[in-house]
């Protein structure tokens, strides 16, 4: 995956900003409709974007009640009852400690990292997703390290790790990985 520089990134941002403004009109003025038509004219990067924008203009010193007293209806588009809090609490009190969680994960990279082709650039999460997709589908632990440049055991370690934290999650991993079978065989 490619980064963009800086500059780019600030174009961006330059280039959204009408974008980001027509959004926040819509919620506030518009129908459901305007913000879906709005929403799907954007590509993944501009939605990301936008969002930035969104959160650049936002001031996270303002009350939580303040920044969401145009919301005067509830799910049913009845009007609300003015919640009565205890406790005046701003944007910021309201964002949760969220880990990093990486450059996220674009699954069409990964598939066509393990396709036979020219070499794609993956990011760590990704990495990870290729290689248990790989094993899953029965590729051999070498067939996986030749697709992502790795060594065999590289693949290996990474595979028993995922493992490890599927036992840990509660989830269900094959003991033995598929390619490891045919290879006993």
């Amino acid at each position: 995956m490619t980064s963009l520089t800086a500059s780019q990134r600030g174009d961006m941002v330059e280039a959204l900003l009408p974008e980001a403004a027509g959004l926040v009109v819509d919620v506030h003025e518009g129908s459901a409709d305007d913000i879906k038509t709005r929403l799907r004219g954007l590509t993944r990067h501009e939605l990301e974007a936008v969002a930035v924008v969104l959160a650049a203009l936002a001031d996270p010193d303002r009350g939580l009640k303040d920044a969401l007293s145009w919301v005067t209806f509830d799910e049913h588009g009845q009007p609300a009852a003015t919640p009565a809090l205890a406790v005046v609490r701003t944007v910021r009190d309201a964002a949760p400690v969220v880990k990093p969680k990486g450059y996220g994960i674009d699954t069409s990279a990964v598939l066509r990292a393990l396709s036979p082709g020219p070499a794609v650039e993956l990011n760590r999460d990704e990495r990870r997703l290729a290689i248990e997709t790989g094993i899953r589908r029965g590729m051999t632990y070498d067939d996986v390290a030749e697709r992502l440049g790795m060594d065999r055991y590289s693949v290996k370690r990474a595979w028993d790790r995922a493992k490890d934290r599927a036992r840990a999650e509660g989830r269900w991993l094959p003991p033995v990985a598929v390619g490891d079978i045919r290879e006993a065989s």
